[in-house]
């Protein structure tokens, strides 16, 4: 998969990425998806950790957003977890969190994401990020295809779309 940055965009040649974003607070999942749409993706969105894993190995992302700090599973644990399946142990996975510590950093690389974003959110930062990260995914599964081409995110938000 090429990735390339055109007009602010995040794009893949044949299809638009899509991202699992993982994030119990509303406003900040909310403000990540309408940002991302923008910038050319599919977000499909988790407010916990039981959801992110059940919307993960349903839809094969593309690269998760994980908020370390959820409901039900922190995002350490969705993390390992999603690194032990196997059609997902090469996701992109990037924790964004308001913690900040010497030992989150390596604890959460431990637990195997690829990257660790500070909140308040950098956009221009985590597009760069996502960016170089996506050019490491390999192509598409099927799923992923299947789902692109069924769901183009009219409010991603929702689940309504998944069923």
């Amino acid at each position: 998969m090429q990735v390339n940055l055109r007009h602010s965009r995040i794009t893949a040649t044949n299809n638009d990425p899509v991202i699992l974003v993982v994030e119990d607070h509303d406003d900040t999942r909310e403000m990540l998806t309408i940002l991302l749409n923008r910038h050319g993706c599919h977000v499909i969105a988790a407010e916990n950790g039981p959801q992110a894993i059940d919307l993960a190995d349903k839809l094969h992302p593309d690269l998760i957003l994980m908020d370390l700090k959820l409901p039900l599973l922190d995002g350490m644990a969705v993390t390992r977890l999603v690194r032990s399946h196997p059609a997902l142990n090469q996701v992109p996975i990037v924790i964004l969190t308001g913690y900040d510590s010497p030992q989150l950093h390596s604890d959460a690389l431990n637990a195997g994401c690829n990257y660790f974003l500070l909140k308040p959110i950098d956009f221009d930062r985590l597009r760069e990020v996502i960016t170089t990260l996506l050019r490491s995914v390999p192509q598409p599964s099927p799923m992923r295809l299947q789902y692109s081409l069924v769901v183009k995110s009219k409010h991603p938000i929702t689940l309504h779309h998944l069923h």
